[in-house]
């Protein structure tokens, strides 16, 4: 027996009387330019009979009516019935299943994001940024301004922004450690509403002092030190874009610093990749990757101010190693004109959503016989959200009300845009 509640002109929820089925309740992503989510749950109202065919739910569908400032009339019955059922204890009552229609709204729980951005001195490099050839071409870094510009306050409500340069706006073109220096904190803290903070802490986009080598690997630790700070149970991820090879590698040769020779600049870093992968695996905090411009061969002489690396191959590492590759043979997101990078980072955003989804009221009484489903898929439960995949509560020893979305099924999530959680209680007897 099955009894179903609406939300608009399509069911929202089943509730099932199978001796297991309590509660399911349908949790729909609105898209990322409305803040909050839209929660339809439907509650099983009636007693349990010996053999658990039928369950019981009074208190729940009270309590969440009330939640969401609702009169208690809004829960409507049907499919019941009137023959009585003995209970284990020896009592009486009605059979069957009441489903009542609760909707209320719950604020959605933004990511908390930093952007790792090159401001190395290559980013002044002109190119044909809107792939037509006739306008004039600007810098690499114009594009990227316009296209944060255009990101953080297109989801400005949505995600939690932050931003952290490499190298710090101090830094020069000299052949030496004052080419790779980095800030001792992010350039902009991640907070809400941050799209102006962020704007106004990185050089504009007609800026003509970029200056400075690459030192990713110092760059990235910024923002990881940044985000270990913050909530661990609130999203947090890294969006690195740079235009070139990675180097001022903390163990490099200086030797011969400044000038030709100088293996600070002239050596590619290896480290990004491990510091990259670290945060994902200990920390649970995943990096997306997006090259500007980047070609597939080797590239540098070392003795050019440019370390001798193929920055294509390189970048696949990284983003292996920051769990969000993309399939093909560019694992990062490659950009080869302004439009691309825009529709890389506008990509990239709209995965960006949180994979913490509250789900009280009502919380489940029975957490162990919680089932999560996307599109008619159930989600495994997990131990270990940072290495496998399903599904986890955020909070392991309660409260009941919030679960955590686990490495692919994050996405799946994204891409499907509704959660099915059916709270489940054990059988009688």
């Amino acid at each position: 027996m099955a009894a179903a509640c609406y939300a608009g002109d399509e069911p929202a929820c089943t509730v099932f009387a199978d001796g297991r089925a309590l509660t399911m309740a349908c949790v729909r992503l609105l898209p990322l330019s409305l803040p909050s989510l839209l929660v339809s749950a439907c509650v099983g109202e009636g007693p349990r009979d010996p053999d658990g065919a039928t369950l019981t739910a009074s208190a729940t569908i009270a309590s969440a009516t009330e939640s969401a400032g609702e009169s208690s009339s809004s829960s409507s019955s049907n499919a019941t019935t009137d023959d009585p059922t003995l209970q284990p204890d020896g009592s009486s009552s009605s059979a069957g299943m009441n489903c009542g229609e609760v909707d209320f709204t719950i604020a959605a729980q933004p990511p908390n994001v930093v952007l790792v951005l090159d401001k190395s001195g290559s980013m002044l490099t002109q190119w044909d940024h809107d792939a037509d050839g006739a306008t004039p071409e600007v810098t690499r870094w114009n594009s990227l301004v316009h296209v944060v510009d255009a990101i953080v306050n297109g989801f400005d409500a949505d995600i939690n922004f932050g931003a952290t340069l490499f190298p710090a706006q101090q830094a020069t073109n000299e052949l030496g450690a004052a080419a790779c220096v980095v800030g001792d904190s992010p350039d902009v803290p991640v907070a809400p509403m941050n799209a102006a903070a962020v704007l106004a802490g990185i050089p504009d986009a007609g800026a003509t002092d970029i200056r400075g080598a690459t030192p990713t690997t110092a760059g990235v630790q910024l923002a990881i030190d940044h985000l270990s700070t913050l909530d661990p149970m609130v999203s947090r991820l890294m969006i690195l874009v740079t235009d070139g090879a990675a180097n001022c590698a903390a163990d490099a040769d200086q030797s011969q610093c400044p000038g030709i020779g100088c293996g600070l600049l002239e050596e590619y870093d290896n480290e990004v990749a491990q510091v990259v992968g670290s945060a994902f695996t200990d920390l649970g905090i995943p990096t997306f990757v997006v090259g500007i411009d980047i070609v597939d061969e080797l590239l540098g002489t070392g003795d050019d101010g440019q370390p001798e690396a193929n920055t294509h191959d390189e970048l696949n590492f990284v983003a292996l190693a920051g769990g969000k590759a993309r399939p093909g043979n560019d694992k990062f997101f490659n950009a080869t004109n302004e439009l691309e990078l825009q529709a890389a980072l506008s990509e990239i955003a709209g995965q960006v959503v949180s994979c913490i989804v509250p789900l009280g009221p009502p919380a489940p009484e029975y957490p162990e016989y919680v089932t999560i489903t996307i599109d008619g898929t159930m989600i495994p439960r997990v131990d270990d959200c940072a290495t496998q995949d399903g599904w986890a509560w955020v909070a392991p020893d309660g409260p009941f009300d919030a679960i955590q979305l686990c490495g692919s099924a994050c996405d799946t999530l994204a891409s499907a845009g509704m959660l099915d959680a059916i709270y489940g209680c054990p059988p009688a007897g």
